[in-house]
């Protein structure tokens, strides 16, 4: 299962071939949680990572403050030793059955064996890695030695080194209190079922397929999770600021998409345009009811960044307010899961952003988007405008073998 899921990274353009040889998927015994965190340490965003599972339909994307709500009795029933080699923790019961965070949710062997331990059908979902693994080793700390309180027996028990412990080792910490420690001023939250979880989980695999309906655009976008409480990551401003091209600047870049003879060099000569009025540009095409990262420009933007984000187009985000609405949005990050990996592909630098649809005649085939823009929209929307003509351009002379 591990091969797998590396081969399907790899596919995506989230992992190199380099990376995947260094994972260990194929030794044995090796669980395909623990293959995920030797990707991890080799150089997989992790934020990426859960941006594939999500656009599996093993979403939303769990937020800290969720794993901190994790129901004791539940955590309990699943032995220590098993949420360490799986990488995976239970959280709450539903009525389709036990939420579990899992680092690979698509690992159908640790699914059986957590549905084995647990006593019925769990929902795997997924988590940023480095949150769920700070809360496995929370709720499950390692053993400790047991409390010696008679010294002779301690020196009966000494070892043939005559080396004795010099600070008396604390009673053992069970599982019940460590529980207690799991963020208490959440603890009013534990028992509250969400009717957004509730429902998504009861949803088979096929009704978690992303749906274009344009009617949802009428029903209030749901909240993933409540917004973090944690300070943001700082903003920090650019170190040089991009020089600001003159309209002349801007027309030439838009010469050159006429000129254009392939879809990449679209999406890199209009991102470059961007860059006449924003500190940073991406293009993410709309693909299967998923927004797919293309290609980007700018400071704090890498290829390889854009090209990791996969954001279902269902999923609560001013994305899908775009794809809804049909209209230009420009203002200030969102705050659900799906924003954050947004965020994150321009480097998590960047306060406001600009997103407009590309078109070719009705139909939205992806969004430009400008990061930290300056002064009004119109130079970003007259490159998208650009993009979607040279696209329908490209496809015309594909068709008429031109």
């Amino acid at each position: 299962m591990a091969g797998t899921l590396v081969e399907q990274l790899v596919d995506a353009g989230l992992v190199t071939e380099a990376q995947a040889q260094t994972s260990d998927a194929g030794q044995p015994g090796l669980s395909s949680g623990q293959v995920v965190q030797n990707l991890v340490a080799a150089g997989l965003d992790e934020r990426a990572l859960a941006g594939f599972f999500v656009s599996l339909g093993f979403g939303p994307m769990l937020q800290s403050q969720e794993l901190a709500r994790a129901d004791g009795n539940l955590v309990r029933r699943l032995p220590g030793v098993d949420a360490h080699d799986l990488c995976a923790m239970p959280l709450r019961p539903s009525p389709a059955g036990a939420i579990v965070a899992m680092a690979d949710p698509t690992d159908q062997r640790a699914v059986a064996r957590l549905s084995e331990a647990l006593g019925g059908s769990i929902l795997p979902t997924v988590a940023k890695l480095s949150d769920l693994l700070a809360w496995i080793d929370r709720a499950y700390p390692p053993e400790r030695p047991a409390f010696v309180t008679d010294p002779l027996a301690l020196g009966r028990s000494r070892p043939s080194s005559g080396v004795v412990p010099l600070v008396q080792a604390k009673h053992e910490i069970g599982t019940d209190r460590t529980l207690s420690a799991l963020d208490p001023s959440l603890s009013d939250l534990a028992s509250t079922a969400s009717p957004v979880w509730d429902r998504a989980w009861k949803r088979s695999t096929t009704e978690r397929e992303v749906s274009l309906t344009p009617e949802s655009s009428h029903v209030p976008l749901p909240i993933v999770s409540r917004p973090p409480t944690a300070r943001p990551s700082p903003v920090h401003p650019a170190t040089v600021q991009p020089p600001r091209m003159s309209d002349s600047a801007i027309d030439a870049h838009l010469a050159e998409l006429g000129h254009a003879t392939s879809r990449d060099d679209v999406v890199r000569i209009a991102c470059r345009a961007c860059l006449a009025a924003a500190r940073g540009a991406a293009f993410l095409a709309l693909r299967k009811g998923v927004f797919r990262g293309w290609d980007g420009a700018g400071e704090d933007v890498t290829s390889a960044g854009i090209r990791s984000l996969w954001v279902p187009a269902s999923n609560p985000s001013i994305l899908n307010e775009v794809l809804h609405s049909g209209r230009v949005f420009q203002g200030a990050y969102g705050q659900t899961a799906a924003d954050h990996l947004f965020r994150a592909a321009f480097g998590s630098q960047g306060r406001d952003v600009v997103i407009v649809p590309v078109m070719i005649g009705s139909r939205m085939v992806g969004v430009l988007c400008a990061n930290d823009p300056w002064g009004d929209t119109s130079a970003i929307e007259r490159v998208a405008e650009a993009v979607g003509h040279a696209f329908e351009r490209l496809i015309v002379s594909k068709k008429s073998g031109g």
